[in-house]
């Protein structure tokens, strides 16, 4: 969604707020108050998502993560029909909204502290349990090293699959989030059972 948001949807990463920061800063020190408002929205937008996704968690429980993918797998569909004349804040807010949400939700996998929206983290991650996998032998390192690998990996495909797609589909290519959304859908709710 950085990808789309970013090369699709007005050169604003709507998913991750670290490097939105810079360009509002940027753009402050510049006096460009329009595009300061513009990087702004998501970056107020990913706040409420997190408070909100924090009191729905408490409301539902363990039907929050499902209720939050059927919410942004619906909300990516509105995105993905909206006619081309959209202003781009109608994305970013919806991106930052969806995004947080699910940073929110989905912060580990195997007991391992995992992020859907950043690499540097798990840059770091991989290569420091890639040498205490080397250098002790260590098998849960090793695992650790290749969770970190995948989430890297996962990332740049994504970010690879559209920038090519966007090429092609346009608005619509975010309608191939979906893919992914909905085999975590169906994962949890497997899990529930």
């Amino acid at each position: 969604m950085g990808a789309y948001s970013y090369f699709l949807k007005g050169g604003v990463f709507a998913n991750a707020e670290t490097a939105n920061l810079l360009i509002l800063a940027s753009n402050v020190a510049n006096g460009d108050w329009s595009a300061s408002i513009a990087v702004l929205l998501p970056i107020l937008t990913f706040a409420v998502g997190s408070f909100l996704s924090e009191f729905m968690k408490d409301v539902l429980k363990d039907l929050w993560p499902l209720v939050m993918l059927v919410f942004d797998m619906a909300l990516i569909l509105v995105l993905a029909f909206l006619p081309e004349s959209t202003p781009f804040s109608v994305y970013h807010v919806s991106i930052a909204l969806i995004s947080s949400m699910q940073f929110n939700t989905f912060t580990s996998s195997h007991g391992v502290a995992l992020s859907t929206l950043f690499c540097t983290a798990h840059l770091r991650n991989w290569a420091s349990a890639g040498y205490v996998a080397i250098r002790h032998s260590d098998k849960k390192a090793l695992e650790k090293s290749l969770l970190h690998f995948g989430m890297i990996a996962t990332f740049l495909l994504g970010a690879f699959l559209s920038s090519i797609m966007g090429r092609h589909f346009g608005s619509q290519t975010i309608i191939f989030s979906l893919i992914p959304l909905s085999f975590v859908f169906f994962w949890i709710l497997s899990e529930r059972d």
